[in-house]
C-alpha cells in the first residue's frame, strides 16, 4: 500500500512538472522581449509567435511613449501658468521663457513616435497572420 501511494505521488509530481514546463515555454512566447531580444527577433522572426512578440514590444512601447507625452503636456501647462524664474525672464527676455514651447514640442514628437510604434505593431501582427495562413 505504501508503494502504491509513493507511485501515485511520483505520477502526480511528474504530471505537475510536465504541465508546468509546458506553460513556461508558452509564457516565454507571450513575454514581451527586451530591446536586445527584439534586435535578435527582428533578424530571425519567421514564425507567428515571433512576430506576435515583436508586436507586443511595439504595443508596450507605444503605451510608454503616450505616458511620456502626457507628462510633457502636463509640464507645458505648468510652465504656461507660472514662470518660476521671472527675474531671469526679465533679464534675458523671451529666450528664457521657452519651457512651455519645449514641452509641447517634445509631447508632439513623442506622440509621433507612439503612432509609429502602433504602426509597427500592426505590421508584425499582419506578418504573424500571413505566416500562420501559409502554414495551414
Amino acid at each position: 500500500m505504501k508503494t502504491a501511494k509513493n507511485l501515485i505521488a511520483v505520477l502526480v509530481a511528474t504530471l505537475f512538472i510536465l504541465s508546468f514546463g509546458g506553460s513556461l515555454s508558452s509564457a516565454q512566447e507571450r513575454r514581451v522581449p527586451t530591446k536586445k531580444e527584439l534586435a535578435t527577433l527582428l533578424k530571425t522572426a519567421k514564425e507567428p509567435p515571433d512576430h506576435l512578440r515583436i508586436a507586443a514590444y511595439y504595443t508596450q512601447e507605444a503605451v510608454r511613449l503616450r505616458s511620456e507625452a502626457k507628462q510633457h503636456s502636463e509640464l507645458a501647462v505648468i510652465y504656461e501658468q507660472a514662470h518660476p524664474f521671472a527675474a531671469m525672464e526679465s533679464k534675458h527676455g523671451d529666450a528664457w521663457g521657452q519651457g512651455a514651447a519645449h514641452c509641447k514640442k517634445f509631447a508632439q514628437l513623442v506622440l509621433d513616435e507612439a503612432t509609429e510604434a502602433d504602426a509597427l505593431a500592426a505590421l508584425h501582427k499582419d506578418m504573424a497572420n500571413t505566416s500562420a495562413q501559409k502554414q495551414q
